[in-house]
């Protein structure tokens, strides 16, 4: 749904994912009606959206078969339209994010550029020194990288600020707005990168973090 070069979720669903559904919503009955709605982007959000998927995504022995990207979708969807963040390309980004940079799945060296780069200070500079058409590159990277870590590790964020003194997750929050703002913004991005869609995860990032939060609270281990 994003391109080959942005972190969809939708765009990753394996085979395995498409039987995982097949077999929660018709068990052992004639199957090749329900198989027609995986053509179907609009009939397809929609059966994702059923809590019936949600509760087999987080309850059912099956769901260890299902891919990163299939699973972050499940419940990044859920948890966003649980705070009335409806669009679900957010929750298809933001999944797609969240299998890239938390699975074993990684993908692409912009990821792995993020995952080098520890600290705010040192995505600035980068972006700073950096042309046009890669700096969009590395506010995309940035705002990727500092979501996650402020959606999924906000704990271990407040922890590390009472302790040491270092930023908290508000700041982080802003820095990954800030960054997404930034992409959004950017006229040298490529031709078909989705700045209105950045742009609007700008917008809602609070919200959304606040989702994410909640979400990593809830559902998802990621430990210590």
């Amino acid at each position: 749904m994003l391109g080959n070069w942005m972190p969809s979720s939708r765009d990753r669903f394996t085979a395995a994912d498409f039987a995982f559904l097949t077999e929660v919503l018709v068990p052992g009955e004639s199957r090749a009606q329900v198989t027609r709605l995986w053509h179907d982007p609009e009939a397809l959000t929609q059966v994702l959206d059923l809590n019936e998927v949600f509760r087999a995504v987080l309850d059912s022995p099956a769901a260890l078969e299902v891919s990163p990207p299939f699973y972050f979708y499940v419940l990044v969807r859920h948890a966003f339209v649980q705070s009335g963040l409806t669009d679900d390309s957010l929750a298809d980004y933001v999944g797609g994010v969240l299998a890239d940079q938390i699975s074993t799945h990684h993908g692409g060296k912009l990821i792995e550029l993020a995952k080098e780069i520890a600290y705010a200070a040192d995505f600035l500079t980068l972006l700073e020194s950096s042309p046009s058409r890669l700096r969009f590159y590395l506010q995309v990277a940035a705002g990727n990288q500092f979501l996650v870590l402020a959606g999924m590790y906000a704990g271990f964020l407040e922890r590390r600020a009472e302790r040491r003194g270092a930023p908290g997750v508000e700041f982080y929050e802003a820095f990954a707005r800030h960054a997404f703002r930034g992409a959004a913004d950017n006229r040298q991005a490529p031709a078909d990168a989705p700045r209105e869609l950045l742009g609007e995860l700008s917008e809602v990032l609070p919200d959304a973090r606040r989702s994410l939060n909640r979400m990593a609270e809830e559902f998802v281990f990621l430990g210590e």
